[in-house]
């Protein structure tokens, strides 16, 4: 935002980096530029971005501590408050609050807290083109990961600087809302569950400002990041885009760089990891970080997130053609390529760096008209 508090429309960066910048000063561009790489120095920063990250990347392990809580009272000879506890979360936990708005707690999601692992990771952000707050959204990202690190970029408040007015809920997994601990992490973050009627019914709600943020190779893509690897792969979906023509909201187009980069990992047999997604809805994969743990290798290029250019949708289609579905289809995929083009090589990637872009494995005849034709490899 500009001094006066008008949304900038200059390309805007955010870096918790000093080095792989997009922009700098001086370049001649329409730019926004805010640093943030300075950082407190001595050993006790760094320990505190250890101990704040084991503690936050481990977070399916919450429930831990959430059964000592209330084992504690029960062993200290005070049964009844154990047991109001445990019936206090109970409550809570059949609230299905992932199946409506959520329960996003913004004093916990914009924390200036995440400041430490941003600087950590070293991120830099990215936003092309300002939007509209009165327009209703899906952001579409791509490359999931292992484990979605960018979602980090977008915490302690640089989401609200990039897109101030948008209000988004994140389409996540079934399970992280089933896991007691886990699942209170992911809904204090914004987090739904990834059902398309939960997201109908947010892009329908009284409160304008409210968008999506989807991940549409899911699952599937967790098997295809390799470290190692010269090709970076995605898999491309389209009910995201069916749904954003239902509701007239406009696609922004999201590109994470170094995801891949962030953990080792183990190939496991694929047909046992097929099987395991398709029976349990589970990505099975053994990898590992620093220390064996997994809190992310931190690499010499940091990661980075570009928001592109949205694509718009005039107004809501009721029962959007396959024709139209295909041709937003592309534009959408058009734009994803162009900021892998783009930002490639300011972000350390070789200039032989290829995206694969696979079609995931359709269930209907009319969802596979869009073939290798157009979205092969750039």
């Amino acid at each position: 935002m500009t001094a006066n508090g008008k949304v900038s429309d200059k390309i805007v960066q955010l870096s918790f980096r000093s080095h792989h910048n997009a922009y700098k000063n001086g370049d001649g561009l329409e730019t926004e530029i805010y640093d943030f790489s300075t950082q407190p120095t001595g050993l006790w920063y760094k320990w505190c971005q250890i101990l704040y990250g084991l503690l936050v990347f481990h977070y399916f392990l919450w429930f831990i501590p959430l059964f000592v809580i209330f084992w504690l009272p029960y062993w200290l000879g005070y049964p009844l408050i154990s047991g109001m506890l445990i019936g206090w979360y109970t409550v809570t936990y059949f609230t299905t609050d992932e199946l409506h708005l959520g329960r996003q707690w913004d004093l916990f999601r914009c924390n200036r807290l995440w400041k430490i692992l941003q600087h950590y990771i070293g991120f830099e952000i990215i936003r092309e083109v300002p939007l509209d707050p009165t327009r209703k959204y899906i952001f579409a990202h791509h490359p999931h990961g292992i484990l979605i690190l960018t979602r980090i970029a977008s915490y302690g408040g640089v989401f609200e600087k990039l897109f101030p007015g948008v209000e988004v809920r994140v389409l996540g997994a079934t399970p992280m809302f089933n896991l007691p601990g886990c699942r209170e992490v992911c809904l204090w973050l914004g987090g739904v569950r990834a059902d398309k009627f939960v997201g109908v019914n947010l892009l329908r709600t009284k409160n304008p400002n409210l968008s999506l943020y989807v991940f549409p190779g899911g699952s599937d893509e967790i098997f295809e990041t390799e470290k190692e690897s010269k090709e970076t792969v995605i898999i491309s979906r389209k009910g995201f885009i069916r749904l954003a023509l239902e509701e007239g909201a406009d696609i922004v187009p999201s590109f994470g760089f170094g995801e891949k980069d962030a953990y080792h990992k183990f190939t496991i047999p694929k047909f046992v990891t097929n099987f395991i997604l398709k029976n349990f809805k589970l990505p099975i994969l053994i990898f590992w970080g620093k220390f064996f743990t997994l809190l992310p290798l931190k690499g010499g290029k940091g990661l980075s997130v570009v928001y592109g250019q949205p694509i718009r949708i005039e107004k809501p289609v009721t029962h959007p053609s396959d024709e139209l579905v295909n041709e937003i289809y592309v534009k959408y995929y058009d734009e994803i390529k162009n900021l892998f083009g783009k930002y490639k090589i300011k972000y350390g990637y070789d200039k032989s760096e290829k995206l694969i872009i696979k079609e995931a494995r359709l269930k209907t005849k009319s969802t596979q008209n869009v073939s290798a034709q157009h979205v092969k490899e750039n």
